[in-house]
């Protein structure tokens, strides 16, 4: 990655790029309407790659509150909806650095856990996933329009305690 590239929170003067990228390199494609909510409400949670003044990649993500939140029991969620980078621009540790910074943002917003999901044909996306510490939690068959199925990936604060807490515990 070239020391020029920033990422920075999305806006919606980013939106036409972004949906470009969304068409170019993914099958799963959204509706204006959908990007303009996503990015309205949840622009905190959405980041954009640039380089030079033109966006190589993005995150959209949102928080997801549950209907209660009874005594705790049930706190907030980060969803990844969509995360992509130009082709030409991949493996060279943008989307890690797009990621991080989306992951940030929704602790920020009081979120524990985080999920996501990706085709299981998606092997370099899965295996940066877990670089960043998510965890393979079921498989959803025929989770796709084509019939492929995802992956649902989770991160975890609570998880990442528990493991640093049980390395301390062996030492």
């Amino acid at each position: 990655m070239e020391p020029s590239t920033i990422v920075r929170q999305a806006e919606l003067g980013d939106i036409n790029d972004i949906i470009k990228i969304n068409r170019l390199c993914l099958p799963e494609n959204y509706s204006f309407d959908f990007f303009y909510r996503i990015l309205t409400e949840f622009g905190f949670a959405c980041a954009v790659g640039i380089e030079d003044g033109k966006v190589l990649g993005y995150l959209l993500s949102r928080v997801e509150r549950p209907f209660s939140t009874f005594i705790g029991l049930n706190p907030a969620k980060g969803h990844v909806i969509s995360i992509a980078v130009l082709p030409e621009n991949r493996r060279k540790g943008l989307g890690v650095k797009i990621m991080k910074y989306g992951i940030q943002k929704l602790i920020e917003n009081n979120v524990e856990t985080i999920y996501l999901e990706v085709r299981v044909s998606n092997i370099a996306a899965v295996e940066m996933y877990k670089k960043l510490g998510f965890y393979v939690k079921r498989e959803f068959k025929h989770y796709y329009r084509d019939g492929e199925s995802a992956y649902v990936m989770e991160w975890g604060q609570k998880q990442a305690n528990e493991e640093i807490e049980e390395e301390k515990s062996l030492l």
